[in-house]
């Protein structure tokens, strides 16, 4: 996901994600009304992105010779973070914004205070025509008339698909406004209405994407979820992946879990997990798995000549993951230890389980490697350690720290630490 800004002058969690300004030469032109909904009803459903359809909707709205100054959606996600998302544009500047709205944003005054709640939970329609003058029943309005509009108007807009699916189900909003002397006429308002309307149907469509995208990234993994959104679905399917692999695990998890109620125990794992994924995020890495309070990920070899730069990625993930887990401190728990190991190898990605109940799993010698690596540095008590394969490498100093049998391998393994911790 795209770098994300905390919006000035916004309630906290209302979070920048892109801008998009579409050159004058391609702003779309469109006759009248019909050309309007002849694009939604047709090509609008090849857009492929929410900021494109909306900003491209805008302008059509304003070729058809409606007086649209400003226009904005809000429309709800299925997602962990972030209740929904939002898009906002301004035709004097040519400039489309995106952002995304967290759940606790819906208990802020600023919320309360809107023309949402009754949008979103009744389906109600609002117009309040600002020139001539001072009511102020929703301080957006205030902002409005300080800027310049005469008329504001906002409906509900009805999604089917995933977004109808709740049973507490919800409007998402739509609203303009315009500069114009006198605001909106009725044929306005009844245009934008049918516009809307219109607009429903490719709105569902790319919002469906969007959560099948956000909910498969954050399941399976950004690579993967691609991957399943491809087709990638039958069972056995798979690949083989060269790349640096990175284990991580928590001493004394199974005592700490036992002495605290489970709740707990998964605000901590929780807390342990955002800083070890944000360090393999940070370093081009992928997670893989979360098994218990273990992680694997892996920074793929995508040519032999790269081999070193993904072992330095995986390396300063695993120092920064480290070091952000030794800076959590929990009052019922304490400081929380982790190991973590570095090997590189072959490692088979595949799709594997019953007909109708699969997943996406990491087999073979170098994932049992990878995993025995963990054990080793427990014995040894070191926080990280590495393969002969990954230090021959010759990413950085190491030191050799004897040779050990590895439970279930043939034979014994030599096993390395940084140099330095």
């Amino acid at each position: 996901m795209n770098s994300l800004l905390q919006l000035r002058n916004a309630p906290a969690g209302i979070l920048q994600r892109r801008r998009f300004t579409r050159p004058e030469a391609k702003r779309p032109k469109v006759k009248d009304l019909a050309g309007l909904l002849d694009w939604t009803h047709g090509k609008a459903y090849a857009v492929g992105s929410p900021i494109k359809l909306v900003d491209g909707f805008a302008w059509r709205l304003a070729a058809a010779g409606l007086p649209v100054d400003r226009m904005a959606l809000s429309v709800a996600l299925l997602h962990p973070q972030f209740r929904g998302y939002g898009i906002r544009w301004w035709q004097e500047s040519g400039v489309a914004e995106e952002v995304l709205i967290e759940h606790d944003v819906t208990r802020s005054e600023t919320y309360l205070s809107s023309p949402f709640p009754a949008i979103v939970e009744r389906g109600e329609t609002i117009r309040i025509k600002i020139e001539g003058s001072n009511e102020t029943p929703f301080p957006i309005i205030a902002d409005l008339r300080a800027q310049g509009y005469t008329d504001y108007f906002a409906l509900p807009i009805a999604l089917g698909g995933m977004l109808g699916s709740t049973n507490d189900r919800r409007f998402q909003v739509g609203n303009v406004a315009t500069k114009r002397k006198g605001g909106f006429t009725a044929s306005d308002i009844a245009a934008i209405r049918a516009a809307f309307t219109a607009l429903e149907g490719p709105l569902a469509l790319v919002t469906e994407r969007r959560i099948a995208q956000d909910l498969l990234a954050i399941y399976l993994g950004r690579n993967t979820g691609t991957k399943v959104l491809k087709g990638e679905v039958a069972r056995g399917t798979g690949e083989s992946i060269h790349a640096a692999i990175l284990a991580t695990d928590m001493r004394g998890f199974t005592a700490l879990a036992d002495s605290l109620p489970e709740t707990r125990t998964i605000e901590i794992l929780n807390a342990w997990f955002e800083v070890q994924v944000g360090a393999v995020h940070a370093h081009r890495g992928e997670v893989l798995k979360f098994v218990g309070d273990g992680m694997l990920a892996i920074f793929p070899i995508a040519d032999v000549e790269l081999a070193r730069q993904a072992a330095r990625d995986a390396m300063a993930a695993a120092r920064d993951a480290l070091a952000c887990v030794a800076r959590l401190d929990f009052p019922d728990a304490g400081k929380l230890r982790a190991v973590a190991a570095l090997h590189v190898g072959e490692i088979y990605y595949g799709n594997i389980g019953s007909h109708d109940r699969l997943d996406f799993t990491a087999i073979g010698p170098a994932v049992n490697l990878t995993s025995r690596l963990e054990g080793v540095a427990k014995k040894v008590d070191l926080p990280l350690v590495v393969s002969e394969e990954f230090a021959a490498l010759g990413t950085e100093k190491l030191v050799s720290i004897g040779r050990f049998p590895m439970k279930g391998l043939a034979g014994t393994r030599e096993v390395f630490a940084p140099e330095s911790p």
